[in-house]
């Protein structure tokens, strides 16, 4: 009896255990978007281009999770309060993603760009 809950209980542990490389998708967007715009090195710099060239590989790790990730971009875009560098680097994103879907095609700021692509968005619906 002891030897068969010393079982289950491994088993439900090691069930808990998410290696890092099946973060969420919610999880890799938050920690790489933080990282990009918390660059020191980068913090002079007016251009979000330059933090996304500055942080590529963390930029892509955004790009990567896909039409999840893309969902969870537009959401937080929506419902951000900011609009700022992080807001830019999510709609820049977003429109990568979205690829030739994408059906904004100027725009000034992330909340610019996420309020024409509701728009167009809701017209095509």
């Amino acid at each position: 009896m002891m030897s068969l809950l010393s079982l289950c209980t491994a088993l439900a542990l090691s069930a808990c255990a998410v290696p890092a490389d099946h973060r969420s998708e919610a999880d890799t967007i938050k920690q790489s978007l933080n990282a990009i715009v918390s660059e020191p090195a980068l913090a002079a710099s007016s251009n979000p281009n330059d933090y996304i060239a500055g942080n590529r590989d963390l930029y892509d790790a955004i790009l990567q999770t896909g039409e999840g990730g893309l969902q969870f971009l537009l959401n937080q875009l929506e419902s951000s309060p900011e609009d700022g560098l992080k807001e830019w680097i999510m709609a820049q994103a977003s429109a990568e993603l979205l690829g030739e879907d994408n059906p904004v095609h100027s725009w000034k700021s992330g909340k610019d760009w996420i309020r024409q692509y509701k728009t167009n968005s809701d017209q095509v619906s």
